[in-house]
């Protein structure tokens, strides 16, 4: 941490002669506590001095604003300050930092002092936490602030929304903020208007919407083929396991990204439909017919049945390959992943026991088959 020793002196200089710094991350000054605090001043005085430095126009605030603001209100004409000398440099650090150790300041200008301090020469969220006194998880929370949507940061400057509203859609890509901005309200029937959501109920719509298991996909996280614009899973940002710190309370590693995960799911259930033509593709939900791939069964177009322990009579039980994975949920869902499954009957053909990943089974209805079928095939699941 850099140490800088600082000459300073105290003295009692006339108000006008002071001004306010151009560079002071705090903006937002409470009228109600002010006028408290300049009641206090004129029974009490000022305690403990402003601190200034010399310049062109005077002195200009290091630390202080408030109660240079609240001896404005109470009508002093002269007060006790504290004057150092100090570089630009230094007295944005000295502004921020005191800032950042307060307790009152607003979390997004607490953001935008941590940004510019990482800005300056030698600063990092590592040395920030050390400089402040705060945890390097509260850091990055802070700094995520900064990628808010200008509607979301607005209303939380305002105080419309929560910190913890704030922060659970700060760490969401910006094309799902919205969405996630909307979902912290709800409208009753004898609303007027709509109410604030606490922010559990975010947190729920976001891991329900946004949130998709990796562990639980059925593609390959290192391949870097499957979406070359996005590359390899295990390298990407926009996943909870990419910054620990500022994930810390979301469990597993979850993509953030639903477009690239369900182009690399398309693109790997093309690959297996192409080396095995055999495959057959499933509906996991219902969906109106212009919407559905051709050639797919519907909900409606075949029934889940228990997975056959035997291929015959005195085989041995049909073992999933390495790619199955289990499922957390009854169904895969509409977010949930696809899966390679399959249907048919207990006699596979010999070629499928290596290749099956089998998560469910399922049989087609005679309404769905365009010819009778007398054995069980490997099929795909797409939602």
């Amino acid at each position: 941490m850099r140490t800088v020793a600082v000459k300073s002196q105290y003295q009692t200089i006339a108000l006008a002669s002071i001004h306010e710094s151009t560079t002071n991350p705090r903006r937002t000054f409470e009228e109600s506590k002010l006028a408290e605090l300049a009641a206090s001043l004129r029974t009490q005085g000022l305690i403990q001095p402003i601190t200034v430095r010399p310049n062109s126009d005077g002195y200009e605030i290091i630390a202080g604003a408030r109660r240079f603001r609240a001896a404005q209100l109470a009508a002093f004409e002269e007060i006790p300050v504290r004057i150092v000398q100090l570089s630009d440099e230094q007295a944005l650090e000295w502004m921020l930092v005191e800032n950042s150790q307060r307790l009152d300041v607003h979390p997004y200008e607490e953001a935008q002092g941590f940004q510019r301090l990482l800005d300056l020469p030698g600063y990092d969220a590592a040395t920030l936490a050390e400089k402040t006194g705060k945890s390097e998880s509260l850091i990055y929370s802070r700094l995520a602030l900064l990628h808010l949507i200008p509607e979301v940061a607005k209303a939380f400057q305002a105080e419309r929304i929560t910190a913890s509203h704030a922060n659970l859609i700060a760490r969401l890509p910006q094309d799902f903020q919205q969405q996630a901005f909307e979902a912290c309200w709800r409208k009753d029937y004898q609303d007027k208007e709509a109410h604030l959501l606490p922010a559990k109920h975010l947190s729920a719509w976001i891991a329900n919407n946004v949130y998709l298991p990796l562990d639980e996909a059925p593609f390959d996280r290192e391949g870097a083929t499957l979406n070359p614009g996005a590359g390899a899973c295990s390298a990407c940002p926009r996943r909870s396991g990419y910054n620990t710190s500022l994930f810390f309370d979301v469990a597993a590693d979850q993509c953030l990204d639903g477009n690239c995960y369900h182009a690399k799911l398309t693109q790997h259930i093309d690959r297996e439909v192409a080396a095995r033509p055999e495959l057959v593709r499933i509906e996991t939900d219902h969906r109106n017919p212009n919407e559905r791939q051709p050639g797919t069964l519907s909900r409606w177009e075949y029934t889940e049945v228990d997975a056959p322990e035997v291929e015959n009579e005195d085989g041995e039980p049909v073992t999933p390959c390495g790619a199955s994975k289990p499922s957390s949920s009854p169904s895969c869902g509409t977010k949930r992943q696809c899966c390679l499954i399959g249907v048919g009957s207990k006699s596979w053909p010999e070629e499928s026991r290596t290749t099956l990943c089998a998560l469910k089974y399922v049989k087609p209805t005679k309404s769905s088959m365009s010819q009778p079928r007398t054995t069980w095939q490997p099929t795909c699941c797409r939602t």
